[in-house]
């Protein structure tokens, strides 16, 4: 229980320091679930509409749609990742993974910060599923009531974003099917202040999180922490090498 917190912290921050990324990805979903929410009558006679007032429904919805996938996902992955153990030993399976969560992130600060990476190298591969899905989530739209808004976020809860994939690695570098899926949700509910913020105000927050230093603010931040896993690997990895463990043997 004790070794699941720090990977769990890990993926809430990760999904807290990348979700500026989200709005590059999903900026577009959440405009458009903005736009199919139902409008109610402004009143008799008017030719205007107004907001439905059970529209954070809808939003709640949607991401509640999300968090499940990505937690699905989690066990789903969590389960491989334990299974391959059976292959490979445990430490070398968990050193892989989360060095592939590093480079994630890494890639998505990069990215942010408007410098080379290869985030859309890792995006591609999931645009083979995306295209199969993607018609599948057009047919909730508009949206008629927040179960349709429920299938929707569970639908775009598997659109590429090399992100998620950062997440995933380290998900399947967990023990179990149950580490891997509360690992997901970790990283879920990191990206939720800004998700629902942008839910709420989607145009204004839209823009202000577009803009160019913004962008790079939140690179330079993502990477940060991309280059901190990278050092407690390096750390690791040099503190399990043979040669400075060998004289702790009798």
């Amino acid at each position: 229980m004790t070794s699941m917190v720090p990977m769990i912290a890990s993926a809430f921050t990760m999904g807290l320091l990348g979700s500026t990324h989200c709005v590059a990805m999903c900026g577009g979903v959440v405009s458009v679930l903005s736009s199919a929410t139902p409008r109610s009558p402004q009143g008799a006679g008017a030719g205007t509409a107004r907001p439905d007032a059970s529209k954070p429904a809808y939003w709640l919805a949607y991401n509640a749609g999300r968090m499940a996938s990505y937690t699905a996902l989690g066990a789903v992955v969590g389960a491989l990742g334990s299974l391959s153990s059976a292959i490979l030993p445990l430490d070398v399976v968990r050193f892989g993974l989360r060095s592939l969560a590093a480079v994630a992130m890494l890639a998505v600060g990069l990215h942010l910060a408007g410098l080379p990476s290869l985030v859309k190298v890792l995006e591609s591969a999931g645009a083979p599923l995306w295209k199969k899905l993607a018609p599948l989530s057009r047919r909730f739209l508009p949206l008629r009531s927040p179960l349709h808004a429920l299938a929707l976020g569970a639908l775009w809860g598997f659109m590429p974003c090399g992100l998620l994939y950062g997440a995933l690695a380290l998900a399947a570098s967990a023990e179990s099917p149950t580490t891997g899926a509360a690992t997901m949700f970790a990283f879920a509910a990191g990206t939720l202040p800004v998700m629902l913020t942008m839910s709420a105000l989607a145009d204004r927050v839209a823009r202000t999180l577009a803009r160019g230093w913004v962008r790079k603010t939140a690179g330079v931040v993502v990477l940060g922490f991309g280059v901190w896993s990278s050092v407690g690997l390096v750390r690791q990895l040099r503190a399990e090498d043979p040669v400075h463990t060998c004289c702790h043997h009798p």
